[in-house]
């Protein structure tokens, strides 16, 4: 099977912003419980949709979190080659990651790669790790006071302020082929916590993720495939 190499860290960066829209927050709710990693495209998609839809009963987590967990699930790529636009493919993995809220901190791996490119199977060994991830994966807290319009009265007992809990991911590691090691592989991932509307317990998280391929050997080009897509996971 042919490999070729992908931007290294400008692919993700760039693929990551432009599918900024594409982040949902969840902290908690109907959905959102008991992780587990999706055994096929399908199951993925029904996942997916099902986390993001406007009926899940979730919502961007309002409230500081605190705590640590643990969380599965799954990562969906659309892989593309620069050189050819016809050769497509499509793969998914298993994500397990760790959330430290106190420490701000948030760690994991990907497993599991398997799909197809360019009509043939795709079954990939091997683990990213955020230990070697392009840059520090990192939990974001950003609290901001809610003001309200002049003239307005303050509610009793209402909160005065909204705090948002987002977070970034970035795993690196090598993955193997039957033919062996298929070069050094990224992986970058941007979500928010969600969870039951008014919540401080993050259930789920969801958002756009990228993947990056280099040192390919026997190929010269600095852009071959690249691949984008999003993931989801969910509180264990």
């Amino acid at each position: 099977m042919t490999y070729i190499k992908l931007v290294h860290a400008g692919l993700l960066g760039a693929s990551c912003l432009a599918l900024g829209g594409c982040l949902g927050s969840s902290n908690g709710g109907g959905l959102g419980g008991g992780g587990g990693s999706a055994g096929s495209v399908a199951e993925y998609d029904t996942k997916f949709s099902e986390l993001t839809a406007n009926t899940s009963g979730l919502a961007p987590t309002s409230k500081e979190l605190t705590g640590s967990a643990t969380f599965s699930g799954s990562t969906k790529i659309q892989l593309f080659e620069a050189a050819n636009a016809s050769n497509t493919g499509e793969a998914i993995g298993d994500l397990a990651l760790q959330a430290d809220f106190d420490t701000e901190t948030i760690s994991g791996t990907a497993t599991n790669f398997r799909g197809t490119l360019n009509g043939e199977d795709v079954a990939l060994t091997g683990t990213l790790d955020t230990a070697n991830g392009l840059a520090p994966s990192s939990l974001l807290e950003v609290t901001s006071p809610i003001i309200l319009p002049p003239g307005v009265p303050a509610i009793p007992n209402a909160p005065t302020s909204v705090t948002a809990n987002s977070f970034s991911v970035y795993m690196g590691g090598e993955l193997s082929d039957d033919d062996g090691v298929i070069g050094n592989v990224n992986l970058g991932m941007l979500g928010v916590f969600v969870g039951p509307i008014g919540g401080s317990e993050a259930t789920a998280a969801y958002g756009p993720s990228t993947v990056v391929v280099s040192d390919v050997t026997g190929t010269a080009g600095l852009i071959d495939i690249g691949g984008a897509g999003t993931f989801y996971i969910e509180k264990d």
